[in-house]
Order: C-alpha cells, then structure tokens, then sequence
C-alpha cells in the first residue's frame, strides 16, 4: 500500500467524522506518529523521497536527508490530517491563509474583469496544502476548477469532492473525457483553473530540465493556457509549524504565435523553472515520493522509455538483416 493509500485508508477507516471531532492537538499528534512510523519503516516511498531530495539539496549529508524525510512524512500527514478536518474550518480561517505576492492574481484577474478575458491557469508542484490555497482562491474570487486523482475508495472521493464543492472548488477526477474543455469553459466563465503535477510519465509528458536533469512535466497548463490566451502563474506551499503558507509567483506570458510544440515545450520549461524556486526554499514540503527524473525510472514501466527501447531493438534486428542482405547481394 502506498503512503497516500495508508494516509487516506487510516483516516477514512477511523472515519471521517471522528477524526474531525479529535481535538487539534490529539489529531495531529495521531498523524505525526502516523508519519514517523512511516519513517522509521524506511519504505520504498521513504527511500525515494531521499532519492529525488538530494537531486534538489545535492550537497546535504545523509543526516539532513534523514532529518528532511522525516519532515516530509510529517508535512505529508499533516496535509491529510487537514484535508480531513477541514469542512469544520471556519470560513475566516480559509479566507486567512498567509499569502505572499496575492497582486499578482488580483492583477490578472482585474485584467480579465475589465477585457471579458479567461481568468488565469495556476499551477503548483504536490506541496504543502495546495488544498488550502485552492479554497483560498475560491473565496476570494470567482471560484475554482481543478483536476484530481480520484482516490480510494470511491466513497471518499465523493466526499472530498462534495466538500470542496461547498467552498465552489470544482473537482474534475483524472480521466475524465474533454477535461481541458471542462477547464476552459469554466475559465472563460470566471473561475480560476487549478492544476497540480509537475510528474507526467505518459507519452505525452514534456521534457524539461529540473534540478539540472531531465524529467518530463505535463503539458495541461501550457496547452490549456494557450488555448484560451491567458498566463501561467505558479504557485509555492508550505508549512511553517501547523501553519500552511503560500507564495503567489509573476505569471507567465504563453505566446499566442509560433509553433505549438516549440510555444509548449518553452512554456513547461518556464514555469517548471519557477516551482523549481518555491521546492529549493522548502524542500521538505514537497511530497514528491515517486520516481520522477528519467534517469530514475524503470523502463519497463516508462511508456515513452519503453517505446524508445522497442524502437532501438527494432533497428537493431533490421540493421543487421539489411547489412546481410545488402551484402549478399
């Protein structure tokens, strides 16, 4: 079982309702020996956790990766112990969120307001509580639209989904058919797009350079940005004590001209580079316990590998039967 699986088994099997009735000092306490049992196990998602943060911090000796893992595991339980607890927050709390660089958003959407434009795509690496900030942004503007994995069991996503709807954060779940139509209409409708990934391992994925390696990022945001002719703006979080924190980024200019793939493949490297910046200052608030460069992924379950594989193993075969056969003749 994963750690998200654990995180989300453990808290819907004690139940929704009782977690949200503990007290915040008891729950959280429950979380963080959750987390720090995680820890001491040293699991797969331990390990490569360690694995993708010394790419991030590469000169930290093992002992501040150790120190930075278990951070991690906590911060990860305590995103949990949030996402549980949150439909008792009250609204002020939601709407008090610490915000930096907040202009920025207000600036694009006062833009959008005033030309009947598309409101701005976000986007944000798996970090801190971008739950949080998705509501945030809800309440402060014209609602949110956002794109999730759906989890397990189906009854608990519907019930993380139902919730946000009542903070008007839209929850479209992964698979969905025409998701980024879904997005644009809701954008040109006012609502601000959501989108969280910096992992995409399809073929689709777009190659960029993260922390001085190759990795492959989602194209969504650049396409879906494109698409209905507004920026990218990214977005850092992170915890300060209990307390979830969020950075608002410069948005992103995406070009309207040129060709499509290069206009893509730029504009993933761009704001890449950018939540690049908001991971470096708090590296033990980004979740990331997954393989994620290329260098580190198994290529019998890499497709795009995989395919470059079979693609060389093809040649091979068909270059040694043309030479033969060119010699013979």
């Amino acid at each position: 079982m994963s750690v998200a699986d654990t995180f989300t088994y453990y808290g819907y099997s004690l139940g929704w309702t009782s977690v949200r009735k503990m007290s915040d000092k008891r729950a959280y306490r429950m979380f963080d020996k959750l987390a720090d049992s995680m820890w001491k196990r040293h699991g797969k998602s331990v390990q490569q956790y360690e694995k993708n943060i010394r790419r991030v911090v590469p000169d930290a000796t093992n002992a501040e990766v150790s120190d930075l893992s278990r951070y991690c595991m906590r911060s990860y339980a305590r995103y949990w112990c949030d996402a549980f607890r949150m439909p008792d927050w009250p609204r002020e709390k939601i709407a008090n969120l610490p915000v930096k660089g907040l202009q920025h958003v207000q600036n694009e959407m006062d833009e959008a307001s005033r030309t009947g434009s598309p409101s701005p795509v976000f986007v944000t690496p798996h970090s801190g509580n971008y739950d949080y900030g998705a509501a945030f942004l809800a309440d402060h503007f014209n609602g949110v639209t956002t794109v999730a994995e759906r989890l397990k069991p189906e009854k608990l996503f519907d019930k993380f989904v139902d919730f946000r709807a009542s903070l008007d954060v839209e929850v479209v779940g992964t698979g969905t058919p025409g998701t980024l139509d879904i997005l644009a209409d809701r954008a040109r409708e006012g609502r601000i797009s959501g989108l969280v990934g910096e992992r995409d391992l399809s073929r689709n994925g777009i190659p960029v350079t993260f922390f001085g390696a190759e990795a492959r990022m989602p194209a969504g945001p650049a396409v879906l940005a494109r698409r209905i002719g507004v920026r990218i703006i990214p977005v850092a979080f992170w915890y300060e004590g209990r307390q979830a924190q969020a950075e608002i980024y410069p948005p992103i200019d995406v070009p309207q001209d040129g060709d499509d793939g290069e206009v893509i493949a730029a504009t993933t490297q761009a704001w890449a580079d950018q939540v690049a910046v908001g991971i470096a200052e708090h590296p033990g608030d980004w979740h990331m316990l997954q393989p994620l460069w290329v260098a580190d992924l198994d290529p019998a379950r890499d497709p795009m590998r995989r395919q470059q594989s079979e693609q060389r193993a093809d040649y091979g075969s068909g270059g040694t039967g043309g030479s033969g056969g060119t010699g013979n003749e």
